[in-house]
């Protein structure tokens, strides 16, 4: 399934401080797996973006 890079960053910027929401979380509340939210955070640290582990 293809996602907009608006819904990316979205969900992306829930990972970041101050909501840093866990990805089995936000899996579970977005609808999206779990391996897509941990390659969508490995790309943004990829692009400099500090996100938690």
């Amino acid at each position: 399934m293809q996602y907009s890079k608006e819904r990316k960053e979205a969900v992306l910027k829930k990972m970041m401080p101050p909501h840093n929401r866990s990805i089995v979380e936000l899996a579970r509340e977005e609808g999206i797996s779990e391996a897509t939210l941990y390659i969508w955070r490995r790309q943004a640290r990829e692009r400099g973006l500090l996100l938690p582990d």
